[in-house]
Formats: C-alpha cells, sequence, structure tokens
C-alpha cells in the first residue's frame, strides 16, 4: 500500500512539473497565439513571426543566408541571422544579445532582450507572460522609444570618443550616444564645406540631426542623417 501511495505521489509531483506552462507573450495586454518561449542557457527566446507579426512587423525569411528581416515599413528595421550574436537595429552595426538566434521546430527563436535592449520597447513580465507595450511607445514619460515613437531630430554635443566604426556623441540634453559610421550620412562644416567623416575627432563640437530610430541600449546607437562640425 505505501510503495502504491508512494508511487502515486511521485507520478502527481511528475506531471505538475511538466504541467508548467512556458511563459507566453502578448502585445498592449493581448496574449498572442503559439508564442510559448523556450528556455536555453536560463533566458526565454520567443518565436519571432508570432510575435512580430502580432506587433504590426513584416517578417522576412532570406533562407540563402539564414537571416531574418524585421520592419514596419519605416524606421524600424532590425536583421538577424540564425547562430550569430549579432543583432542590427535601422541599418547599425550588429550588436550582441544574451545569445544568438536560434531554429526550433521549424521556428526561429530570439532572446526576449532583443525586444527590449535592441530593439527599444517597453517589455515586462506578469502573471507568467511578457508584455510588450506599443501604445506607449512614443511616450517619454512611460519610458517609450523611438521605434514606432518620435525621435527630436536635432542635438548638440561634443565628441568624445571617435574610431572607424562610430562616434562616441555626448549630447547636451541625451547623454551619451554612440553616431555610426553609416554611408548614408551626410557630414559638413559650418559653413556647409563637405567633410570627410573620418576626419571628426574628440573634443569637436556637433549639431546632429538624428536618423529615425533609435536603440535602447546604454548607450543609445543612432545612425544619423547629417552632422555639421561646428567651430
Amino acid at each position: 500500500m505505501k510503495k502504491k501511495l508512494l508511487c502515486t505521489f511521485m507520478l502527481t509531483a511528475a506531471m505538475s512539473v511538466t504541467a508548467v506552462a512556458a511563459p507566453m507573450m502578448s502585445v498592449d495586454g493581448a496574449l498572442i497565439e503559439k508564442s510559448e518561449t523556450i528556455e536555453i542557457e536560463g533566458h526565454d527566446y520567443f518565436p519571432v513571426r508570432a510575435v512580430a507579426e502580432a506587433m504590426g512587423l513584416s517578417v522576412e525569411w532570406q533562407g540563402d543566408t539564414k537571416t531574418v528581416v524585421l520592419t514596419n515599413g519605416g524606421p524600424l528595421y532590425i536583421t538577424f541571422r540564425i547562430g550569430e550574436n549579432g543583432y542590427t537595429f535601422a541599418k547599425t552595426a550588429p550588436m550582441p544579445s544574451v545569445g544568438a538566434p536560434v531554429l526550433s521546430d521549424g521556428k526561429t527563436y530570439i532572446p526576449v532582450e532583443v525586444i527590449s535592449d535592441i530593439a527599444g520597447f517597453m517589455v515586462e513580465k506578469k502573471d507568467g507572460s511578457y508584455n510588450i507595450a506599443i501604445a506607449q511607445n512614443g511616450d517619454e514619460e512611460a519610458g517609450g522609444n523611438a521605434g514606432f515613437g518620435e525621435l527630436t531630430p536635432y542635438a548638440t554635443g561634443v565628441v568624445k570618443e571617435a574610431d572607424d566604426e562610430k562616434i562616441l556623441f555626448a549630447d547636451d540634453k541625451r547623454g551619451d550616444v554612440i553616431l555610426t559610421k553609416g554611408s548614408g550620412t551626410k557630414v559638413t562644416d559650418s559653413e556647409g564645406n563637405s567633410v570627410d567623416i573620418n576626419d571628426i575627432k574628440a573634443e569637436d563640437k556637433l549639431t546632429v540631426e538624428y536618423g529615425d530610430a533609435m536603440t535602447m541600449s546604454l548607450p543609445p546607437i543612432n545612425n544619423p542623417k547629417s552632422i555639421v562640425i561646428e567651430k
């Protein structure tokens, strides 16, 4: 009898463990179907297509390079490749997260942290699921970002550091911002003469016209539209 009770208890315990549901994803409180996460090395990964489409994003799979492109038809443009821990945002240089994208059961999964740290959306875990706040994205007081919201276009400040790939810019109001050296950035001096972006150096005073999207990383990253080197 004792053995039977013990076996019953062990079976019940095992069933209770397997019955624990994986965290799911929601957008502005609306739960997304088939959005169960998987855990890899202590971090939750979510299925990209189900979640991205619920966020109003387009999902493109480039099979030849195993690359995923997420875009909203505007400033939000995110790319990543299976097995490589590098995520681009608005065509910036690839940034690492807690892990690389993975394929599981025919689905692409990426860490939840990509949504907040790189794409810049507010993400809160509550009642066993992750909620992505999109409605608040344009609200600075709510911690919103420039993924869908507005970004103050112009800033002044001083260059703290500059190398071959980026410029660490001390925005007078925002604080440190990393400016990527994209080919589309127009660089001039205060008189309108064209300047090579690689000529920008530490202690230069700049007026920067930010690109349409900025990451929520620390410091944030932006691909500027234009830079003026002031006297």
